[in-house]
């Protein structure tokens, strides 16, 4: 499970790219503000000797990399039992990943280099992991089974970037030709390896803007995104040119692209421009059989109101699905759902049953509104109510 906040430009024009990467560095400050301190309790915690050799050995690797000059230093550091020396170097990192998440944050810049903190999860959980196969070879179940699972549990949710943000961009920000020129072009450009950008580029402030937002996900850790969602979706091109844009600007790790179909004419176009896009060689291999398509319900229930736009819905999600099946594609669907029913608003378990038959396959998204997180997640009770309504 992850946690997901959107930022976009829908619906709020100061959500620029400098307060995307502001929001995303923040939340990487306090997560590793909240683990600094849990930390330090497991080291207290954990102050046993026996442990596996692989931890022990890590631990004697961990001494010899101090580079102490001082020998009383070394001798006691040498006295200190295997996992809090394991554990003090995560400290130091998520102490680092901190204070270089605050620089940047403050100053634009840091004196800190990424690669002395923790840059994804995976860096971050194994040294946890093997503090727990070690506790739990020797029979120490009972301590692991308590904080150190539980802290397990809180990294592997909420991982490093506290919440994962959603790039929401409408589509007309991204193209200017009709359609068959934009996907001829475009595909041409994805098989190609030239450069897209020239220095002669025209840039106007909406082009900068959506460079701008690029070049974020260029500078910040990848695990601080989740999807770049196309708004008012409307054929293939829009996908690619999202797909090339990321190429073009160098994103390590591109996001995943999610288009998002809410007029009724999109979702009556939606299975034919999701089948153009699986009929695709080099998207079918991009994506990797997995492909997330997001569903409105505002724009649709304004269209033909609230009991037609549901049909319609209902209609083009089964379409989508068999699209899907025909290609051998793995379809995950978003919907963006509002807390009105208006806006596709309505009890979460009636939500999922409403749902076509055999459409889940284990997974699906929806999104949660600001007028209704506090009823949904405002106190415990109703928090594990509604959670436990999404896994039931």
């Amino acid at each position: 499970m992850g946690a997901y906040r959107t930022e976009g430009w829908d619906s709020n024009p100061r959500v620029t790219p400098e307060v995307t990467r502001d929001v995303c560095l923040l939340a990487r400050m306090m997560a590793a503000n909240l683990y600094y301190s849990q930390i330090e309790d497991l080291m207290s915690e954990l102050s046993m000797w026996r442990c596996s050799d692989e931890l022990r050995v890590r631990a004697d690797e961990l001494h010899r990399s101090l580079r102490r000059d001082a020998k009383h230093y070394i001798e006691f550091w040498k006295q200190i039992p295997p996992y809090r020396v394991i554990l003090g170097d995560v400290r130091d990192k998520l102490y680092q990943t901190r204070e270089r998440s605050w620089q940047l944050l403050s100053h634009g810049m840091s004196e800190i280099l990424e690669e002395a903190t923790f840059t994804n999860i995976e860096q971050f959980l194994e040294p946890l992991e093997l503090c727990y196969i070690s506790l739990c070879s020797y029979g120490d179940r009972p301590i692991t089974d308590g904080s150190l699972l539980n802290f397990l549990r809180q990294v592997s949710t909420f991982g490093l970037s506290l919440v994962r943000l959603d790039i929401r961009q409408e589509s007309d920000r991204h193209t200017d030709w009709s359609e068959e020129q934009m996907q001829e072009w475009l595909l041409s450009e994805l098989s190609g390896k030239r450069p897209l950008f020239g220095s002669d580029l025209p840039k106007t402030e909406e082009i900068v803007d959506v460079l701008d937002t690029f070049n974020v996900l260029v500078e910040l850790p990848a695990d601080n995104f989740g999807a770049y969602i196309i708004l008012m979706a409307t054929a293939p091109s829009d996908v690619f040119a999202v797909e090339l844009l990321q190429r073009e600007c160098h994103v390590k790790q591109p996001l995943r692209v999610v288009p998002l179909f809410e007029k009724l004419a999109d979702l009556e176009a939606a299975p034919a421009a999701l089948a153009r896009l699986f009929s695709v060689d080099w998207y079918r291999n991009q994506i990797n059989v997995k492909q997330e398509v997001m569903i409105g319900y505002l724009d649709s229930g304004k269209d033909v109101g609230c009991l037609s736009a549901a049909w319609k819905l209902y209609k083009a999600h089964e379409e989508l699905i068999n699209v899907a099946k025909k290609f051998g594609m793995k379809l995950t669907m978003f919907h963006g759902r509002g807390g009105t029913v208006g806006r596709g608003g309505g009890p979460t378990h009636l939500v999922i049953l409403s749902q076509p038959p055999e459409t889940i396959h284990g997974s699906l998204r929806v999104t949660v509104q600001g007028e209704v997180i506090e009823q949904s997640f405002g106190e415990e009770h109703l928090c594990f109510r509604t959670l436990s309504a999404f896994y039931s």
